[in-house]
């Protein structure tokens, strides 16, 4: 088949890998990295790029009026990708383009999340109510507003969490009530051309962490579960979602955790299978200080440049998921996938690029990360850094060559 995947950051590495490797051609509208892909067999495609505000397709003002959707020229665009390489299959991942996949029949078969689905993600303050009808705990509303840049500082704790109510923006973590004077909301935080309504929550302190699944139809599997310290990349100074895993922590649960996080999404779960779609997805709860857990957000997506290791070809990956998502269950069950970030010290800053050691991926038998690209032939971790995802134990050997033959070094936490 010609398989089409529409994607954010690099959401399908490997699933777009295997299923090149069964014959497949496969596509993909991530064009930050053509020559790293290309070296998988997969196609960046660039009449469709995902980074559409950084072309003069569209101005940014316009696109960020789009919401929680996509520009008009990408509907005037969609047919004329699916007939010029003759797409039989188009796999979405990225909540922006979801409404476009529903609008119409595009005479194409396709895997994508429902849109009620994906409103879990996309708007929060629906997901929140979700979450409370499903007996989770949630943390608690503080404030409620229509205007961003109206927001009432003088009653708040000093540390709290700023939450878009139904724009597809990225949560803030205020550590301090006075680094809004050097912030300005309207710049960091949203679009500084809309006004959005936002509630805030208390900042919950605890330990963070995920639970991942795979929704397929009705039917869903919980994958693998870890505790994952955003604070620091969700901190005002660093809203980049491409960089989530600046200055983060991952680490496994221990077994009673891991049950109390599994036991406590299955309604949700359940809740969720009758809203409909197929896709990967992982909900994060706060397990705070008092014992409880507390509902922090679902995406509805795989995370942003996702590294996992697939055990299956891609055919037998790609049935599973439409079909038999416990089938890719049992393979996690029992099973540890401890994660390491590997950064170098300009994460997040303008020269942040560094040259990586690719070479010792197929040296230790560990799966490739991304993002990556060739340049000059030298691979190049193009956002300074990645998550490596290791099976069952943390190779330290291949670690300690990596920090030798380059600038990036393990982030093990203050």
């Amino acid at each position: 088949m010609n398989i089409l995947f529409i994607e954010m950051e690099h959401h399908n590495l490997h699933f777009m890998k295997k299923l090149s490797e069964d014959g497949h051609k496969v596509y993909t509208n991530q064009t930050d990295s053509p020559n790293y892909l290309k070296s998988f067999g997969i196609t960046s495609i660039y009449d469709l790029p995902y980074q559409i505000w950084a072309t003069d397709l569209v101005e940014l003002k316009d696109y960020d009026a789009c919401g929680n959707g996509r520009p008009d020229i990408d509907i005037e665009r969609f047919p004329k990708v699916l007939e010029k390489y003759k797409i039989d299959l188009v796999i979405n991942t990225y909540p922006r383009f979801n409404q476009i996949m529903h609008m119409k029949d595009w005479g194409v078969d396709f895997i994508s999340a429902s849109p009620d689905a994906m409103k879990l993600e996309q708007e929060k303050i629906f997901a929140n109510t979700f979450a409370r009808h499903c007996d989770i705990k949630t943390p608690k509303i503080l404030q409620m507003g229509d205007n961003h840049r109206e927001i009432d500082i003088s009653d708040l704790p000093e540390k709290f969490v700023i939450k878009p109510s139904n724009r597809w923006v990225s949560s803030t973590v205020i550590p301090s009530k006075r680094i809004l004077e050097s912030f300005p909301l309207d710049k960091k935080l949203y679009s500084p051309h809309e006004t959005n309504s936002y509630y805030i929550e208390e900042y919950i302190s605890g330990l963070e962490t995920n639970i991942s699944y795979v929704m397929s139809d009705g039917k869903w599997a919980l994958t693998f579960s870890e505790s994952c310290d955003e604070s620091k990349a969700k901190q005002i100074h660093n809203t980049n979602p491409q960089v989530w895993y600046a200055h983060t922590t991952i680490e496994q649960l221990t077994p009673e955790v891991d049950k109390m996080v599994r036991d406590n999404v299955v309604e949700y779960l359940n809740q969720a299978a009758k809203l409909g779609g197929t896709y990967e997805g992982s909900i994060t709860q706060m397990l705070g200080e008092d014992g409880e857990l507390y509902f922090l957000e679902n995406n509805c997506r795989p995370y942003v440049n996702n590294t996992f290791p697939i055990p299956f070809t891609g055919n037998e990956y790609l049935d599973a998921f439409r079909n038999n998502p416990k089938k890719i269950g049992d393979w996690f069950e029992k099973r540890k996938f401890p994660k390491i970030v590997l950064q170098s010290p300009n994460i997040g800053k303008e020269n942040e690029k560094c040259e990586y050691p690719i070479h010792l991926h197929t040296k230790y038998n560990i799966a490739e990360p991304s993002p990556l690209e060739i340049e000059d032939d030298k691979c190049i971790a193009t956002k300074g850094g990645v998550v490596i995802v290791f099976e069952d134990e943390i190779n330290m050997d291949f670690i300690n060559e990596v920090e030798k033959e380059s600038e990036l070094r393990a982030y093990w936490g203050d």
